[in-house]
């Protein structure tokens, strides 16, 4: 009982109060508007790990399954719900990772009353970068070390060291062989 309270107030001061904190980068007050994100989500049952930038308006709903790596640097304006985060990820303004769809086969109802599938993890691998704007598709698993460009829907699993970006995403090339030609 007592937990529950613990994550309904954590929730509260979260959406209310935390996510219009000033900036991690701010002087003086900015690292601790940043720390005081963290434990709220922690208070919400997400695991954070250490060392991690949540900048204002992060939106993780009302009840998130997150774990967020070390090191983590997540922007304003980005969406979270049901996601594993592996260390020294970055999520630039606006990246949404998204965890269920709604259903749209039937025509004798609305889509809006169709209902919407089950939420799926989304997991992203350590060292990636999420480049501004960019979606991500639910049940997506993004391997370490990959960029996904600027305004990019991620759609299927993206591999090790690759570089994707458009709509659809697709690969670009990869790091490892951009580094072999250097």
């Amino acid at each position: 009982r007592m937990k529950k309270i613990i994550k309904i107030l954590s929730l509260l001061l979260y959406r209310s109060i935390a996510i219009r904190l000033p900036y991690s980068f701010w002087p003086v007050f900015g690292r601790f508007s940043s720390e005081i994100r963290r434990w709220l989500l922690s208070g919400m049952g997400c695991r954070v790990g250490t060392g991690c930038d949540i900048e204002p308006h992060i939106d993780v709903g009302f009840a998130p399954r997150l774990t967020i790596g070390d090191g983590c640097q997540i922007n304003e304006r980005v969406t979270l719900r049901t996601a594993r985060l592996g260390n020294h990820v970055m999520l630039a303004p606006g990246v949404v990772l998204l965890d269920r769809q709604h259903h749209f086969a039937r025509f004798d109802i609305p889509m809006a009353l169709q209902g919407h599938s089950e939420r799926e993890e989304t997991i992203i691998q350590d060292d990636v970068w999420v480049g501004q704007n960019a979606i991500v598709m639910p049940g997506i698993m993004i391997a370490v070390g990959a960029i996904i460009a600027a305004g990019a829907v991620v759609t299927r699993d993206v591999a090790a060291y690759d570089i994707v970006a458009g709509v659809p995403a697709r690969r670009i090339r990869n790091r490892q062989e951009s580094r072999a030609d250097a």
